[in-house]
């Protein structure tokens, strides 16, 4: 294995060569602010075809953390300039995906339960496509509440 000449890579032999006094500690404190700055996301089982657990080559359970769906849930319902998410919660039961509530911004003058009928398949369709056919979850598992109505584009408020 040839030694990187580069500066960058001589520093980082450096750093491994030797241990500075008080590293230890440095490193748990560091360790302990960034805990605090991730939020841990509850990871979400994901099915194959006939409803069951997906898994991966080795035969284990594959996961989504509920952090990603949450994000891809959050894009899909910033697309139209008719509504915005206030918030996104989803109901995770064991690993699960039990149930999804988002709560709703709305422009002023947009039929609200129309919209909700509308968005409620895209929702599912967006979770299949992550999750996979995960049993128990359909139309009716997702809840759109709508708590503002505002003039304009409320993805701008």
């Amino acid at each position: 294995m040839a030694l990187d000449p580069s500066p960058l890579g001589r520093a980082i032999r450096a750093a491994r060569a030797e241990e500075p006094d008080g590293w230890v500690d440095l490193a748990s404190s560091i360790m302990s602010r960034v805990r605090t700055v991730v939020v841990p996301s509850e990871p979400i089982l994901t099915f194959a075809e006939q409803s069951t657990s997906a898994r991966d080559e080795e035969g284990s359970e594959t996961y989504v953390s509920a952090r990603v769906v949450t994000a891809a849930l959050r894009r899909l319902l910033q697309e139209h300039p008719t509504h915005a998410p206030e918030a996104i919660e989803l109901r995770v039961d064991d690993t699960r995906l039990a149930g999804i509530r988002i709560r709703l911004v709305a422009r002023f003058g947009v039929e609200l339960h129309p919209l909700a009928d509308t968005l409620r398949p895209q929702i599912l369709e967006l979770v299949t496509d992550l999750l996979g056919p995960a049993p128990g979850i359909d139309l009716a598992a997702i809840e759109i509440d709508y708590v503002d109505v505002t003039r304009g584009d409320p993805n701008r408020t």
